[in-house]
């Protein structure tokens, strides 16, 4: 069955922001729809261009990097959101390696300047718990730790 009157409102759902099909399936429960409909709903709003996941992911990747989250914390946002993982991995290829190196040397630098106690080993066990909770991955945050000058 399709309403469109609820059709109006999840395309103005969408146009607002970018969306995915775990937005709308959550939209269309709290719109009390039968969950025999969901789907055709979502194929014509993929019809209509108005949900496109590979959309969703990029901007989804862009902001949140801007936003200084790594990519282990972006990746399990997204698949917390059930978005195929290849989608994923192919826009956090995009993010700029010397870019995502200074982002993880800038937030190194402000978090070490703010501790105020603590021995330099307790400091920098702080910055790796830090860094690692901002979703970067480890690898990098010992590097990173490891080249810092205190």
């Amino acid at each position: 069955m399709y309403d469109s009157a609820i059709y109006e409102k999840l395309t103005n759902f969408c146009a607002y922001q970018e969306r995915c099909k775990a937005d709308l399936f959550e939209k269309l429960y709290k719109l009390k729809v039968p969950k025999d409909d969901f789907d055709s709903y979502i194929v014509k709003l993929q019809e209509q261009n108005f949900l496109n996941e590979d959309r969703y992911v990029k901007a989804f990747v862009s902001a949140h990097s801007k936003k200084k989250w790594g990519k282990t914390k972006i990746k399990s946002a997204l698949s917390g959101k059930r978005i195929d993982g290849d989608v994923i991995k192919k826009y956090l290829e995009l993010i700029e390696e010397g870019d995502y190196d200074e982002q993880i040397k800038d937030l190194l630098q402000k978090k070490w300047k703010s501790m105020r106690t603590g021995t330099p080993k307790d400091k920098k066990n702080k910055l790796i718990r830090f860094l690692l909770s901002k979703g970067f991955e480890m690898g990098k945050v010992m590097a990173a730790v490891k080249g810092m000058e205190v």
